[in-house]
């Protein structure tokens, strides 16, 4: 979840930037069709820049520039991942499953609002008149607004304004319903950012004005603007449909009366790509994510020898003995074969355990299996995992040095008696901790 947190967190960074560089350049001016095309590109591009790693932009990060935006962007990562505050009798509160749980509850309730709404819509087209206009379905209903879906126009049956009708065909030819799912759907997964409801509003405007100019092309601006007078009414359906009655047709009939935009306004487009290339420098500034749920990597590391495990994570001469090594063995559980992916030491409860290298507290929290954990980041290539604490005394985040205590033997998790389960990582996978002990 914290890989997945951080990542939504990212999106709805870039979905802001995207917003503000429209909203302070490109809303006024009438280049309506590509506006709606950088609306939607911003929507694609939020969830593709997180993910992209391109090491030009890497390799200009020790910057000062990257020297103000890394606190800006790891310090909320850290929100995804706190730390269990865990002592002998606290009671501990997992931060990472809260998150979750209200996050998803979210998601949930505006799945079920939007569900909602498509079966209302349906609803009115089972007891409504269709007919048919080329490929378009036509709605005749009873007592609603005008609005289009998919490849229908619901349209209240006293209703014979040609020009409202052309309306709501121009935003079934020009594929607005894709748009409206699109920006739907980043509405349900962002919903903690109220930039995402000024964003879609923004895009729909855009589908209004072009629908608008289509319907102009064939009528008297006049004829329209009275037309639009006449009709202003104050309802809606929100969601994934557009509506001829609206409350931003003031700001229609201002953008219909409007100078056309001078040709070279056009210019200002060509300040995306810098825009997008901040962005892919921004997030490259974090080097990425290790496997078995690491977080980020920090860059701070220093790169030298102490940053490879080369000692005891205990006091080798308080262990009693190592009780399973790095191979195949049975699970004394289940019984069953499994592969052991770390060393066993069976040692007294309440023993130090001490980080074998410098390196960053990546994880710090409980788990079923694991109990209390550990997971430190030393470097590029190497991270250790040290399991069934009895508590922990680190929290994510913190710079270690090698020998600093990180927690306490226990007993947590799937544990059979006192110990501490040890693993190595190498660029991501399981090596035998025995290769990085000091040799006795």
């Amino acid at each position: 979840m914290a890989v997945y947190g951080w990542y939504m967190l990212k999106a709805s960074i870039c979905i802001i930037v995207f917003y503000a560089f429209y909203s302070l350049v490109l809303r006024k001016c009438t280049f309506f069709l590509l506006n709606r095309l950088y609306l939607v590109a911003g929507i694609i591009l939020s969830f593709i820049i997180p993910i992209l790693k391109f090491p030009i932009f890497k390799s200009q990060s020790n910057s000062e520039l990257s020297n103000f935006i890394y606190p800006l962007l790891i310090e909320p990562e850290y929100i995804f991942s706190q730390p269990q505050n865990v002592s002998d009798h606290a009671i501990t509160i997992n931060y990472s499953l809260i998150l979750s749980i209200i996050y998803f509850t979210g998601i949930s309730i505006l799945f079920f609002k939007l569900l909602l709404s498509i079966i209302r819509i349906i609803r009115i087209k089972k007891h409504s008149e269709i007919h048919r206009i080329g490929q378009i379905k036509v709605i005749k209903m009873e007592s609603y607004f005008p609005f289009s879906f998919f490849n229908m126009i619901f349209i209240p049956k006293n209703e014979n304004n040609q020009m409202i009708i052309n309306h709501e065909i121009a935003h079934t030819r020009q594929l607005h319903w894709l748009d409206l799912i699109l920006i739907e759907i980043v509405s349900i997964l962002l919903w903690f950012n109220p930039f995402v409801v000024l964003y879609k509003k923004s895009l729909k405007l855009q589908h209004e004005y072009l629908a608008d100019a289509s319907v102009i092309n064939d009528n008297n601006i006049e004829s329209y603007l009275i037309c639009m007078l006449k009709q202003i009414q104050v309802v809606s359906f929100n969601g994934i449909t557009s509506q001829f009655y609206c409350n931003t047709i003031k700001k229609r009939i201002i953008m219909i009366t409007k100078n056309k935009t001078s040709n070279k306004y056009l210019g200002v487009y060509s300040l995306v790509l810098p825009l997008i290339c901040f962005m892919l420098f921004a997030f490259s500034v974090n080097k990425g994510f290790a496997q078995n749920n690491t977080i980020a990597e920090n860059e701070e590391v220093i790169e030298n020898t102490l940053n490879q495990p080369s000692i005891y994570p205990v006091d080798s001469k308080k262990i009693k003995r190592t009780s399973a090594y790095y191979g195949k063995r049975e699970n004394p559980v289940t019984k069953k074969a499994f592969f052991h992916h770390g060393m066993d030491f069976a040692i007294a409860e309440g023993e130090n355990v001490v980080s074998t290298a410098n390196g960053v507290v990546i994880e710090a929290e409980f788990d079923s299996k694991k109990g209390n954990y550990v997971i430190i980041q030393h470097n590029e290539v190497f991270s250790t995992l040290y399991s069934h604490l009895k508590s922990i005394s680190v929290q994510v985040g913190d710079k270690l040095v090698q020998n600093q205590t990180i927690g306490y033997v226990g007993n947590t998790g799937r544990s059979t008696g006192s110990h501490l389960h040890y693993e190595v990582f190498k660029d991501g996978k399981n090596v035998n901790p025995e290769d990085y002990l000091p040799k006795q």
